[in-house]
């Protein structure tokens, strides 16, 4: 317990899944949690139970594709919180289209989601963290399909990459400044989310069918928890990773590894 205490924490995507269970992990280790995304009800609801179970949280409506959006709710975090030390940007969609596939409409979504909206959070996330002068951190989320690629999500992938290259990018930026700032990534393997629900829907195929498809696809033999990607978040948003930045860790079950 407290390995954030006394840090504030946005995290994008937290109204389900593994940025929900994020929240609840951070709020327990003693930060100040934003709960941030686009369902405000589900929203409101995650921040008031973590309240309710001795946590800080408040929740911002937040569509990372929205610089607008992402500015307000900036703006909502230091007026709150009065300042902010850890951002973590979970927020993200996926199609399950081959090259062939993948339409302009679907393009345009999954890169608004997954690469612009990490930019915008990466650049705001850095201003607002300037100024406080305490040790901070940045999170991307990437994926195994960043790095090892898959023909049925081709723009999920290519998102995914250039997340783990602007990770890179952005910690050199901080380092060169002389910023406290660290910057890394998780990439995940399969999860079992809301997202792989609909992944498997999209694929015609019942949840378990789903997840014994792609168990066999980790050396670990089952599928990850959102605990297992919320713990890797806590892990470099905390100063025990202080030496740490620039990198992307495979929280993957294997996957990478074959």
């Amino acid at each position: 317990m407290g390995r954030l205490q006394g840090k504030v924490a946005l995290i994008t995507g937290s109204t389900g899944g593994i940025g929900e269970e994020a929240s609840r992990v951070f709020a327990r280790e003693g930060a100040s949690v934003m709960v941030a995304g686009r369902n405000v009800e589900r929203g409101v609801e995650v921040a008031r139970s973590i309240v309710e179970a001795g946590g800080t949280a408040d929740f911002c409506a937040l569509d990372v594709r929205s610089w607008d959006s992402w500015a307000s709710c900036m703006t909502r975090v230091l007026e709150r919180f009065g300042k902010i030390n850890v951002l973590v940007n979970n927020a993200g969609i996926s199609f399950r289209e081959t090259v062939d596939e993948t339409t302009p409409a679907s393009w345009d979504e999954t890169i608004a989601t997954n690469q612009t909206g990490v930019f915008y959070g990466i650049k705001q996330g850095i201003e607002a963290m300037r100024s406080n002068g305490e040790k901070c951190s940045i999170v991307n989320t990437s994926s195994v399909d960043g790095i090892a690629g898959d023909a049925v999500f081709f723009s999920y992938c290519a998102a995914k990459a250039a997340v783990s290259a602007m990770t890179r990018c952005a910690a050199l930026s901080c380092g060169a400044q002389g910023l406290p700032i660290r910057v890394n990534a998780v990439a995940p393997g399969y999860i079992l989310t809301p997202m792989a629900l609909e992944d498997a829907i999209q694929n015609n195929q019942t949840i378990e069918e789903y997840s014994a498809q792609y168990a066999n696809q980790h050396p670990i033999g089952h599928l990850g928890s959102p605990a297992d990607i919320a713990y890797a978040y806590l892990y470099l948003a905390s100063d025990e990773a202080d030496f740490v930045t620039g990198t992307t860790l495979m929280v993957d079950g294997g996957y990478t590894a074959q």
